[in-house]
């Protein structure tokens, strides 16, 4: 399909009389041996071609910078599948490669060549030698000066290619770091994501912290303590989330879906952590909504995070605190089963990452056979046991009243009284206490009797 639409471009440009180049992190990709599902431009008249294509094939054209002189534009042929257009910086293609971030995404090679196969690029700075080598290396001249994100970007690329940042490249960041506050909010959250989103992000994040940089990005994390202790908790976490089944929890395949949903918040939050170190009660509403307002969410929003993403961040902290401080007794009784019903339904948002991050949480992590007995391992268990076996098969199922049922039964208007009344039913029948509705029923106007009881 690529292919189709590569020789439809090669003619496009040919009509407008426009040299166009396949560039950066395509060829990086190619080298590497990435998957590569996306191809990138640089062309006199970016625009121009862009917008002719995009109408052509009728595909979404979507604007990603329209500073005049260095446009770009993407053409959408379908999810995954798109070509950047990007105006061609200078008069050569050389020119415009020194102009780059890095060696490794400063190579070049004629679109009628990369049809053909060839692999010899236009290489001005190396790149091949340091994509090779695994190396990340800041082009000459002011790059980190022209864009501080790039230097944010260098370890992004260090987590995502587990390659190595060169010792040159490392100096001129931690000269330059505070320059990072110069780049808007958006663009740091945008990079931070993807970094955190990579399968071991804390040697990066380990490195950025040497550099500077990171302070340069959390100041918070640095108020307290030199060395911040959120980046041991993250290296342990990664430890875990790698090998989840030392933990012993059922079921696995669970477990693993739910460390998977967005592995970049929970990096985030094990980093997050220690600016929280409160009681559960201060950390959660009445309505399973996490605080916005403490340092994390603060953090999260002048970064420009999306709501629902604070509250997961929130979510995940809040489960670890409370069940640090939640005495938890998993004896077989109606007692100790309710305070652990309670205890699943308040943190049920960020439960499996929470409480993952309270076992990372200490100066050092268990071995594999140490995990067997260990108190916080054996509590977390006993934790997921309840929830997965217990709590989710009773939640999935159909429940056995709604809001028309109670206001039939308690003959009283809709009010938060019937959420109340609700959450009870739901309570009982995941405790074994109803199973019916006929139970259900006479258990409603249980409590409503004693709702109308206290309120006369």
């Amino acid at each position: 399909m690529l292919g189709n639409h590569l020789q439809n471009i090669l003619q496009l440009s040919k009509s407008h009389k426009s040299q166009l180049y396949v560039v950066g992190g395509t060829l990086r990709d190619l080298i590497l041996g990435r998957q590569c599902s996306d191809i990138d431009f640089a062309v006199s008249g970016a625009s121009i071609l862009a917008t002719q294509y995009a109408h052509d094939t009728k595909s979404a054209l979507v604007p990603l910078d329209t500073t005049p002189g260095r446009e770009t534009f993407r053409v959408v042929i379908k999810k995954k599948v798109y070509f950047d257009f990007s105006e061609l910086q200078g008069n050569t293609i050389e020119s415009d490669l020194s102009q780059r971030d890095f060696s490794i995404n400063a190579l070049a090679v004629s679109l009628p060549n990369f049809i053909k196969g060839t692999k010899k690029y236009i290489d001005p700075h190396n790149g091949e030698s340091d994509i090779k080598n695994k190396v990340i290396r800041v082009l000459p001249g002011p790059i980190f000066s022209k864009d501080p994100l790039r230097m944010l970007r260098a370890f992004r690329f260090m987590s995502v290619l587990e390659f190595q940042i060169e010792s040159n490249t490392l100096k001129k960041i931690k000269t330059l770091r505070h320059k990072i506050n110069q780049v808007s909010p958006e663009r740091i959250w945008s990079e931070l994501t993807i970094l955190l989103n990579s399968k071991k992000a804390s040697p990066s994040i380990q490195l950025m912290s040497d550099s500077g940089l990171l302070e340069s990005v959390f100041p918070e994390l640095f108020k307290k303590e030199k060395i911040p202790s959120g980046l041991r908790i993250l290296n342990h976490l990664e430890s875990l989330l790698s090998n989840p089944k030392q933990i012993r929890g059922k079921p696995l395949t669970e477990i693993k879906k739910s460390l998977l949903e967005k592995p970049q918040l929970i990096r985030l939050g094990s980093m997050l952590y220690p600016l929280t170190k409160k009681s559960a009660t201060k950390q959660i509403d009445s309505n399973r909504k996490p605080n916005r307002k403490n340092y994390p969410g603060k953090i999260l929003a002048e970064l420009r995070a999306s709501n629902a993403d604070i509250d997961f961040v929130g979510a995940i902290i809040s489960c670890s605190h409370s069940v640090a401080n939640t005495k938890l007794n998993f004896a077989d009784d109606h007692s100790s089963r309710l305070k652990l019903y309670q205890f699943i339904y308040q943190n049920e948002q960020g439960l499996v990452p929470g409480l993952y991050l309270h076992l990372a949480n200490r100066l050092d992590l268990p071995t594999e056979k140490e995990w067997k007995t260990d108190p916080r391992a054996i509590a977390v268990r006993n934790i997921f046991d309840f929830y997965f076996q217990t709590y989710l098969p009773a939640k999935r199922k159909k429940p056995l009243l709604n809001g028309n049922d109670i206001q039939d039964i308690s003959k009283i208007k809709p009010s938060p009284t019937f959420a109340t009344i609700l959450y009870k039913i739901e309570e009982a029948r995941v405790l074994g206490v109803i199973n019916t509705r006929s139970q259900a029923i006479s258990f409603a106007k249980n409590i409503v009797r004693k709702i109308q009881k206290e309120t006369n």
